[in-house]
């Protein structure tokens, strides 16, 4: 039998938060750290080789807090392998990742903690992200599927592809156990390290509890993060990422509504991709030839998948790109 938490008020939430060059916004982030209304929580801060004054902002509030503020600082390796020196300084029970822009609602932990209470460690909870540009106050919503609880963490990962969504790494608070188990973030990959983590975690998780009230701010990135994740470079990252994703998903379930969702993933990383790196989009056609016959899929929003039956597929891409 699987040994169920006692309800207590006790449990350390450790917060990791990898820091690089985020000298405008972690203030911010840090205020949103220590203004949640759960009380037990850690700060776990690591400081990624900064460059442009973070880290002497991270030692202020390091010597303010000592109690509440683990501060470790490294040469540049990269955001995976920050955050997996957070893990594995890390006190809490329960992990909660956070970007050093991002803000957390105060009640986030709070509500997410009182969801986890007397439930097992396989069970993870998730919340609402909003985007926000400069003042979360006026963040946008997006009525997203997967703000609601799943029977499965398998069933939130088919839904992140059935309707091509997603949630912020921060929406998410996970017991530590489920943690371990998924393994450390891959430092390998350039891009969607957080998916390829959360698809391992979720794969884990034998419920999903969605906690209606806290919420994630999502700060909009600017124009040269954008840029640099359209890389040539950084689409073959995803797309082994995405081939992580196959591998994980097979070895629990290898079924056609599985096919069908991982499909749709090809697709959209075809749509998103075309025409720029055809080496790229050959290897994702061979990957859904790969999964065996399956029915006809389409994806995007209601015009984009008629124009597709109209037209094709690379088609309705030609023509939406040209008319944007």
């Amino acid at each position: 039998m699987r040994e169920i938490r006692s309800k207590r008020r006790d449990q350390l939430v450790s917060i990791i938060i990898p820091v690089y060059n985020k000298v405008a916004f972690v203030r911010e982030t840090l205020e949103s750290a220590l203004g949640q209304t759960y009380p037990n929580v850690e700060i776990v801060l690591v400081d990624d080789g900064s460059s442009d004054g973070s880290y002497e902002i991270l030692k202020e509030y390091f010597a303010k807090y000592p109690d509440k503020i683990q501060l470790i600082n490294q040469k540049n390796q990269g955001v995976s392998v920050a955050i997996n020196v957070g893990i594995a300084a890390a006190k809490g029970e329960y992990i909660q990742f956070l970007d050093a822009d991002d803000l957390l609602s105060a009640d986030k932990i709070e509500k997410q903690i009182n969801l986890l209470e007397c439930q097992p460690e396989s069970t993870i909870s998730t919340c609402e992200w909003q985007i926000f540009h400069q003042n979360p106050n006026k963040a946008m919503s997006i009525p997203y599927q997967v703000f609601q609880d799943f029977d499965s963490g398998l069933d939130l990962v088919l839904t992140f592809w059935n309707y091509q969504e997603m949630l912020q790494p921060a929406s998410y608070l996970s017991h530590r156990t489920l943690i371990k188990n998924a393994g450390l973030w891959d430092e390998s990959l350039t891009i969607n390290q957080d998916g390829e983590f959360f698809i391992r975690v979720l794969t884990r998780a034998e419920k999903v509890l969605f906690e209606p009230n806290g919420k994630v701010f999502y700060r909009k990135p600017g124009e040269y993060n954008v840029s640099q994740q359209k890389s040539e470079k950084a689409m073959a990252s995803l797309l082994e990422s995405i081939q992580s994703y196959k591998k994980e998903i097979g070895n629990l379930e290898d079924s056609q509504r599985v096919r069908i969702a991982l499909k749709k993933v090809y697709q959209k990383f075809i749509y998103d991709v075309f025409p720029q790196f055809p080496d790229l989009i050959k290897q994702a056609e061979a990957h859904i030839h790969s999964l065996g016959p399956l029915p006809k899929t389409q994806i995007g929003g209601p015009k984009f998948q008629l124009l597709s039956k109209l037209v094709g597929f690379k088609n309705a891409i030609r023509l939406k790109r040209f008319f944007m």
